[in-house]
């Protein structure tokens, strides 16, 4: 007898993966088991991604406006707050002209490199790269801070850590962009000395989203009671965790990610951002989507999503549904399934915006 010894250690992984129960996987029959449920995820979750500091514990904002500028439909400022105690965060904020206060707010979260922030609103970040960047933006749909500026929200764009201008670079960590200077990152640095911690990117992305709510809170201008929040591939990462975390997000657009850890980040090459150690003893990508319910969530899933497969898609929102369902609010999740590839639809998003995030009367 001839043996064929198994040297590969991924097949045993996604074995060990069929046969782990994820311990808090949704399961409740009642409103009240819903509620000690999504208590014990939330806590477990912020677990996993390293913790956050109290409120009391935030450092003052102390605002800087970088740069202001002018488009026919909005107004641009490039300012940058202090989120935690040495880490600044630079965001675009794009006030629309069209509308009077009090505006509605939306937080806007680009993707995984490639212009970062700026693209959202369409700019061009390096003049060498010009014709790239701009046949990216047009591919992807990827200007949709300036598309919602333009539908009358107030857009708010934080640059997400290492990528864009927060692309870092020291001696011996090489910054990552598979040759590709458009795909410039430093997630992988990042990311493995944060696990030394106890922390993970994903963690702190979200901690940058939370301190743009408080950001937001502290704006001169009046806004509707509400907010949304909506984002691409990474950005859709970020929305989902940072929607499921904090109740301030009222109404939330997850588009190219909603599908599952084993069929996309386990079979699927994938940047180092994208991992929480420990994750799938506790819970599939649809629990963790389940923690929006009842809020508003629409999801947007390409037919033709090469990283996020619309199958694994579809039975991801099928599980987040029967969550919705037990809680009554079933026209609280809706989702998009567009024929393309990985980009920002927008076909529902506006009017699901405008739905649960009416203008003030």
């Amino acid at each position: 007898m001839v043996l064929s010894p198994e040297y590969r250690t991924l097949p045993s992984l996604w074995r060990l993966y069929e046969a782990t129960p994820r311990r808090l996987a949704f399961g409740a029959r009642t409103v009240e088991e819903w509620a000690a449920w999504h208590e014990q995820l939330s806590a477990k979750l912020v677990e996993l991604l390293g913790g956050f500091p109290s409120p009391a514990e935030h450092p003052p904002l102390n605002p800087v406006t970088l740069e202001t500028g002018d488009t026919e439909d909005y107004r641009i400022e490039k300012v940058a707050f202090q989120g935690e105690e040495d880490v600044w965060t630079p965001c675009y904020v794009l006030t629309p002209r069209q509308v009077s206060p009090p505006y509605r707010p939306v937080i806007a979260l680009h993707g995984h490199g490639m212009g970062g922030a700026a693209h959202l609103i369409g700019r061009i970040v390096d003049e060498n790269l010009a014709e790239e960047e701009a046949a990216h933006i047009a591919q992807h749909r990827y200007d949709y801070a300036a598309q919602l500026a333009r539908h009358g929200y107030m857009v708010f764009a934080p640059e997400q850590r290492g990528l864009g201008e927060r692309i870092e670079t020291w001696p011996g960590m090489v910054t990552m962009d598979d040759g590709d200077p458009l795909w410039q990152k430093s997630c992988r640095g990042i990311a493995f000395n944060a696990m030394l911690l106890g922390k993970t990117v994903i963690g702190l992305r979200v901690l940058d989203v939370m301190r743009t709510i408080d950001y937001i809170a502290q704006r001169p201008e009046p806004v509707v009671a509400g907010l949304g929040c909506l984002g691409l591939s990474g950005g859709g990462t970020t929305t989902l965790f940072a929607a499921a975390l904090d109740s301030r997000i009222t109404v939330a657009v997850v588009s190219g990610y909603l599908s599952s850890f084993r069929e996309s980040i386990m079979a699927i090459r994938h940047c180092e951002c994208n991992y929480i150690p420990g994750i799938l003893n506790y819970a599939e990508m649809s629990d963790i989507a389940g923690l929006i319910a009842p809020r508003p969530l629409l999801v947007e899933s390409g037919t033709q999503d090469p990283i996020f497969p619309v199958s694994a898609s579809r039975k991801a929102y099928a599980e987040v549904s029967r969550i919705y369902e037990l809680l009554g609010a079933d026209d609280r999740l809706k989702a998009d399934v567009f024929e393309g590839a990985h980009r920002f639809s927008g076909r529902k998003a506006f009017d699901w915006l405008d739905r649960w995030l009416p203008a003030a009367r």
